[in-house]
């Protein structure tokens, strides 16, 4: 197998815009979360606001689950450039779509809209570093690039918390309180239009070459790709059990304020980052990365799986860390063995890897909270179990069933 389909090294400045890029589509989802409760209060007419902020959520994931897969081939075939350049203008349109919208419809169809481009980047910018890098590069690009992501879920709520609140603080009256409804999603936007101009002029377009299988070898990249899609899909829905039900027994089993659940939810996100940055990234450059996989979902597994029973802070604090490093190691880590199994057909290849990532997080978020309703262990045992599988399919993986290749030395 050829390791890089790429001809030529990849420049700082144009894997910087493939970062902005990334933050952009991150910082456009998060920038929702914290006011879109209000957006829909504002609206006339009996609106069930708990109803709608699920649909209006899942829609964004849904769009993102179809249309990444045809993102990716897309951009086989007509190059990464122009997908990631359409995608961008698309989110920035359905971002201010959004924080103008005074009927439900529009807010569905800009939704759907931002869902459907933010599909069109995040696997195209993967795809875009694996045709530029060998397979020591791309595995520290692949790291920073999921840090980039992170960092950009986290700044969009407080984004719109700060621009919201600032709005609230001048003085009373309608049309400031929509002012704060609108006001976020115009800056998210207007970040966007910024990386958008700078990727036309300064983003070029990647020259890759073809990388032709024997069938045999064909065939056993599609089966290893198969597995790492599922791995993918289960880390996922681990996730996204994981928030739901971390938020739910904070609140309702261990009596926290909001305050200190906030630290949980900061704390994993910092762990997070420093394990796809200080982890994943040298380990994957020296070993290949594939014998991460069964230590990295064991440790999510132990940790999800002993959350019910923690009685002091401290001790929750410590297993919400364990399940953030472990998670925080697999997400990088999943896309770069897609990347390195994927042959010429990066961008499909990933795109269906971000589908697979984006049915798990949504089955998980709402497996979370119709399990917790049940009873407060079952989403974080199922989940833990379900982790365990996904263990025993590395296993086969790190034993190697699926080798990742040597580095190469273009690029």
């Amino acid at each position: 197998m050829n390791q890089s389909t790429g001809v030529g090294p990849l420049r700082t400045g144009s894997f910087f815009l493939l970062m902005a890029s990334v933050f952009t589509v991150s910082m456009g989802y998060g920038v929702v979360l914290p006011v879109l409760p209000f957006w829909l209060e504002r609206l006339s007419g009996s609106v069930s606001v708990p109803w709608h902020t699920g649909l209006l959520s899942g829609v964004y994931m849904l769009a993102l689950f179809v249309f990444a897969p045809l993102w990716g081939r897309a951009s086989d075939r007509l190059g990464r450039r122009p997908v990631i350049l359409l995608g961008l203008g698309g989110l920035v349109l359905a971002l201010a779509l959004f924080g103008i919208s005074q009927s439900l419809w529009l807010g569905y169809l800009a939704r759907i809209l931002g869902g459907v481009f933010a599909a069109a980047v995040l696997p195209v910018t993967l795809a875009y570093v694996a045709d530029t890098s060998d397979s020591e590069r791309r595995a520290r690009r692949f790291a920073w690039m999921s840090a980039a992501s992170l960092l950009g879920f986290l700044a969009g709520p407080a984004l719109a918390g700060w621009l919201s609140g600032v709005a609230m603080a001048m003085p009373s009256g309608t049309m400031v309180r929509r002012g704060a409804i609108w006001l976020p999603f115009l800056a998210a936007g207007a970040i966007g239009a910024i990386v958008l101009l700078a990727g036309y002029f300064r983003l070029p377009e990647p020259v890759a070459s073809p990388s032709p299988h024997p069938d045999e070898e064909a065939q056993r990249q599609n089966g290893t790709l198969k597995a790492l899609f599922l791995l993918s899909l289960l880390v996922f829905f681990g996730l996204g059990s994981f928030e739901v039900g971390l938020a739910l027994l904070g609140q309702r089993n261990l009596g926290l304020d909001p305050s200190r659940i906030g630290i949980m939810f900061m704390e994993c996100s910092l762990v997070m980052l420093a394990a796809q940055t200080l982890v994943f990234s040298p380990l994957a450059r020296d070993y290949g990365g594939r014998h991460l996989i069964v230590p990295a979902f064991l440790v999510m597994a132990v940790g999800l799986g002993l959350l019910p029973v923690a009685a002091a802070f401290g001790v929750l604090l410590f297993l919400v860390g364990l399940v953030s490093a472990g998670s925080g190691v697999l997400i990088p880590l999943l896309s770069y063995q897609v990347s390195l199994h994927g042959g010429a057909s990066q961008g499909a290849a990933l795109g269906k890897q971000t589908a697979a990532a984006s049915l798990g997080q949504a089955l998980g978020s709402t497996a979370g909270g119709l399990l917790f309703a049940v009873t407060a262990p079952a989403p974080f045992w199922l989940t833990a179990g379900l982790l365990l599988v996904g263990a025993l399919i590395g296993l086969g993986i790190g034993r190697g069933a699926v080798a990742a290749p040597g580095p190469a030395k273009a690029g």
